[in-house]
């Protein structure tokens, strides 16, 4: 498999551009009815998923790029399990969407809860964004709890974006601010134990 520039890695995915070498596991999963379930788009042949992956490298090489459409991947050994999209809006906020896992990726919600932290580090250290935002389908639970628990905050709703499976469906939107994001990675402020003992020490001489 041919080496591709890696935006970030954690303890089981890495997130990286996508190369030609993604095509079969691509197809695989941006063709599965099950994995683009909740994604506004339909599922891809493998000529499309071809098409995208074309679309994706030239995006990579362009001077003054704005759209990134990057590979989810496993830490050990590279293989595609997922992929998401960034568009750069205007010079401080990004749009991430069509975020999608293999249905048969190794610790799918914990590698899917790492993609999307590691997401939020690329647009907020590498790219120096102030905000990005998001969708999700109103029924599609799993990503809402996610989003939550990262700390992603909802903001409103979007009625009858698209029409699957026999009906219309809402989407959630969310957005992240950098200085919350920033929040949220610093460890909690501890007391010095030394603190804490004189603390005591006093309180029993002053008994």
């Amino acid at each position: 498999m041919h080496e591709a520039l890696a935006h970030g890695s954690g303890r089981f995915v890495l997130l990286r551009e996508l190369t030609p070498a993604d095509l079969d596991r691509a197809a695989e999963m941006w063709g599965d009815s099950g994995a683009t379930r909740y994604l506004t788009a339909d599922p891809m042949s493998r000529q499309m998923a071809e098409d995208t992956i074309e679309s994706a490298v030239q995006s990579a090489a362009a001077p003054q790029r704005r759209t990134y459409h990057l590979g989810i991947a496993q830490h050990d050994d590279n293989a595609l399990i997922g992929s998401v999209a960034v568009n750069l809006e205007g010079r401080s906020s990004a749009y991430v969407h069509s975020f999608v896992l293999h249905p048969r990726a190794r610790n799918l919600s914990l590698a899917g809860a790492e993609a999307a932290q590691l997401t939020a580090a690329f647009c907020f250290q590498e790219l120096g964004l102030h905000r990005f935002w998001c969708m999700c389908r109103e029924d599609n639970t799993r990503a809402r709890r996610l989003y939550l628990s990262l700390g992603i905050q909802q903001q409103g709703l979007f009625r009858e974006v698209d029409f699957k499976e026999g009906r219309w469906h809402n989407h959630l939107i969310f957005d992240w601010l950098a200085p919350h994001w920033e929040s949220r990675r610093k460890p909690p402020p501890q007391r010095r134990i030394r603190d804490t003992v004189a603390t005591h020490t006093n309180r029993l001489l002053h008994q």
